[in-house]
């Protein structure tokens, strides 16, 4: 099964990830863009993993995410990947301590199971997937400027993706809630 494990956001997020993707459109951009509904943050994206696997995941979320309390990110500027050259992924940057930490003790465990992920890890949303951009890419994102949102992590899911000609479909298939 297709699996990553992600923190949701919020409809204020959603709606500012649509935003955002429809002013790109409307300015050149072309891409695969998320349905709103699947905004969320990626801790770790697995691909395909067996249910023995999943079972292991499911076992570390709940040990490891419990102690944690439930936090607020701050979504503040628009990033790209590859931070040179023509840009791949536009994504929204999300700030706060207790995410990182979340990612280092969950990571620690993982990498202790044979999952094996970068220590560093960039909090982010991802806007769109780019297949084209316009000469004047850099002028137009760098204009690009929101209020700062936030938004609640209360809780870790574990989701299942299916791929399909009308996008990915996400499933929750676990969630550990945040209770220190």
């Amino acid at each position: 099964m297709r699996t990553f494990m992600a923190v949701r956001t919020n409809t204020k997020i959603e709606e500012q990830v649509t935003k955002l993707q429809d002013f790109l459109k409307a300015n050149g951009f072309f891409g695969s863009w998320p349905k709103k509904e699947n905004a969320h943050l990626t801790l770790f994206f697995f691909g395909e993993i067996e249910d023995q696997k999943i079972s292991v995941v499911e076992n570390l979320m709940d040990k490891i995410v419990p102690p944690f309390k439930p936090f607020s990110l701050k979504v503040s500027e628009i990033g790209l990947f590859p931070n040179k050259g023509l840009p791949r992924v536009v994504w929204m940057k999300c700030e706060g301590n207790e995410i990182l930490d979340l990612y280092k003790d969950l990571n620690v465990e993982l990498k202790k199971h044979g999952f094996s992920f970068e220590e560093r890890f960039t909090p982010h949303l991802t806007v769109g997937r780019l297949k084209e951009i316009p000469k004047n890419w850099d002028e137009t994102i760098s204009g690009i400027t929101y209020e700062p949102l936030n938004f609640e992590c209360n809780a870790v899911e574990l989701f299942s993706s299916i791929l399909t000609y009308k996008g990915s479909v996400y499933n929750s298939i676990h969630k550990s809630i945040f209770g220190g």
